[in-house]
């Protein structure tokens, strides 16, 4: 799985601060809480209690020291440059990669929880993880574009490509690469037989709706599909339904609804 480590992690970690809103929303789910967390852990609602202390690049390094973390988690490769400086304000530094497939999600998961002592509770989550992103054919040809003001898109070797897949959306054939960034929409949502889209803001652009029209597609907010987190698989089945129902707008996900763990959403898992 590549995990980088700094420092070592002895025992269970009590003081944990985090800026991966993917693993975060894991955490929360075996019942770890954040000492401080980045600016985009939002999921579950819970977590928003932590305060923040970074974002997707950077990090409050004095912030953080004062808190005196026993494990600070990162994102690798993207948060990759915070490692050795991070290392000086906690006991052990963890950065996870960006998961290539279900599995190495799963992967991730179950080393979180043996990191926490939750093996069980943890195997169980990424058991349901899985098993909630298993379903029908229903396209073939799909690629995945987010856009960030670049567009990204999805590769054959992501945890998105492999997830639409496992869900009856059959991902279309790409570069072998994880992300592949443009200024400029890629060529290969122009060849797509069908196009998820993850837009910038709650609403297509006037531009983007230009982009769209003329090209089978459902389109979504930011932050839908751009994580790993275990409501990637409840956002996925509202993204394939939308796609029978021949709907080109999914609204309700996780990063509008931003959903409290005593919400209906989480029941799966919980």
């Amino acid at each position: 799985m590549a995990v980088i480590l700094r420092g070592e992690v002895d025992g269970v970690p009590k003081r944990v601060v985090s800026l991966n809103p993917s693993v975060n929303e894991f955490l929360a789910l075996l019942g770890v809480e954040l000492a401080g967390r980045d600016a985009f852990t939002y999921r579950p609602r819970e977590l928003m209690k932590a305060p923040i202390v970074g974002t997707f690049v950077d990090m409050n390094f004095d912030a953080v020291k004062r808190m005196g973390p026993d494990l600070v988690i990162l994102y690798h490769p993207v948060q990759t440059h915070l490692l050795d400086k991070a290392a000086t304000a906690a006991n052990a530094v963890v950065a996870v990669p960006t998961p290539t497939s279900v599995d190495h999600v799963a992967a991730i998961f179950r080393f979180f929880a043996r990191l926490f002592d939750k093996d069980e509770q943890g195997d169980w989550i990424a058991g349901v993880y899985k098993d909630l992103l298993r379903g029908p054919p229903i396209l073939e040809g799909v690629v995945a574009v987010i856009n960030l003001g670049v567009y990204d898109l999805a590769c054959r070797n992501s945890y998105l490509a492999d997830a639409l897949t496992a869900a009856g959306l059959k991902y279309a054939k790409t570069p072998p690469c994880v992300f592949k960034h443009s200024q400029d929409p890629p060529k290969e949502l122009h060849e797509a037989n069908f196009v998820i889209y993850e837009a910038r803001g709650k609403a297509l652009a006037p531009a983007e709706h230009q982009l769209l029209k003329s090209r089978p597609h459902v389109a979504t907010p930011n932050d839908t599909l751009a994580h790993y987190g275990p409501s990637l698989p409840l956002d996925i089945r509202n993204v394939a339904q939308a796609a029978v129902k021949g709907q080109t707008w999914v609204g309700e996900t996780s990063s509008t609804q931003r959903p409290s763990l005593r919400d209906p959403w989480y029941r799966p898992y919980l």
